[in-house]
């Protein structure tokens, strides 16, 4: 591979382009798509009390979920809890799927996954990008909400939807511009084996709307595929539970739908689709690392020396 000039047909599509053993992305998605969905099946048990007090207040209670508010309440308590126990365990996938992921973009790998000092410095990296979001999400909803309510309170809510909403998107726009020239710290940090965040400002600078659109497009083609997936797994979930259905027959529909849902006839086709969404998703979050490699790898070729000895 020589190195190319900056654009954004490159950044998008540079997961195409990976050079290393061949293979690499089917086994990437497979264990990628078993192990998130071992996770997502732990997340999906601990809150099955929670979905089954929605289900019977649909199936026999017209919806309303009034009478079971204290249990609700306290299903969610103990859900909510064992969600967040889940968080070090989604951190540590990312962290051992970008080191993959990154060492295939920077170093040309076969497909691995590993404890080592890359896996560390990546968590040191996801860490600061957690604390990013969090701060940036209610940057993002208290400057969209603040003055939207106000201008709805003294001119009119038509006027304070319009500004929250547009100061809403226009955060949206500035989060992507601040997640594209930041993006690079992941591949930075594989390639120079020492921990790397902000250098990617100084890396960046320049191409930040080009990378932003690179990751627009690849999340307008990830977010049409999702819908799709998504849309064949609510209709085989429905296909599967309407026998089941018969409104007339009160809270023992929601009864007849979970003894359904308990069977392998329903969740062995609903696993085998749901196995089939989380290879794509796995897809995905390898696409989504190219843009920013690409651009530590122009950067190289190109001699740059963008960076700093920010950690040392």
């Amino acid at each position: 591979m020589t190195g190319d000039s900056i654009s954004l047909k490159g950044a998008t599509t540079h997961f195409l382009h990976s050079q290393g053993p061949r293979g690499f992305l089917l086994r990437f998605v497979l264990v990628y798509a078993v192990l998130t969905l071992v996770l997502q099946g732990v997340g999906v048990w601990m809150q099955a009390p929670v979905y089954e007090l929605y289900l019977r207040a649909i199936a026999g209670n017209d919806g309303d979920i009034t009478p079971y508010a204290d249990e609700l309440s306290a299903h969610s308590f103990r859900a909510n809890i064992g969600s967040l126990i889940l968080l070090p365990f989604s951190l540590a996938l990312w962290v051992l799927f970008e080191a993959a992921s990154q060492r295939r973009y920077l170093r040309a790998e076969g497909f691995s996954l590993k404890l080592g000092a890359d896996e560390g410095r990546l968590a040191v990296v996801g860490l600061i990008w957690f604390a990013l979001l969090i701060a940036g999400y209610f940057a993002l909803a208290l400057g969209a909400v603040i003055p939207g309510v106000i201008v709805g309170l003294t001119v009119g809510a038509a006027a304070g939807a319009l500004l929250g909403g547009g100061i809403f998107l226009i955060g949206l726009a500035v989060a992507l511009y601040l997640f594209a020239r930041l993006s690079p710290a992941a591949p930075l940090t594989i390639r120079d084996r020492q921990i790397r965040f902000f250098e990617s400002w100084n890396l960046t600078r320049g191409h930040g709307w080009s990378l932003a659109g690179s990751y627009f497009a690849l999340f307008a083609v990830f977010t049409l595929v999702s819908l799709v997936l998504y849309a064949v797994l609510f209709f085989l979930a429905f296909v599967l539970v309407a026998p089941a259905i018969d409104p007339s027959a009160g809270d023992e529909t929601a009864n007849a739908v979970l003894s359904v849902m308990a069977q392998p006839a329903f969740w062995g086709p609903m696993a085998f689709v749901m196995l089939l969404v989380q290879m794509a998703f796995g897809a995905f979050a390898h696409a989504l690392g190219g843009p920013a490699a690409w651009m530590v790898r122009q950067e190289a070729y190109q001699g740059g020396t963008a960076i700093t000895e920010t950690f040392g």
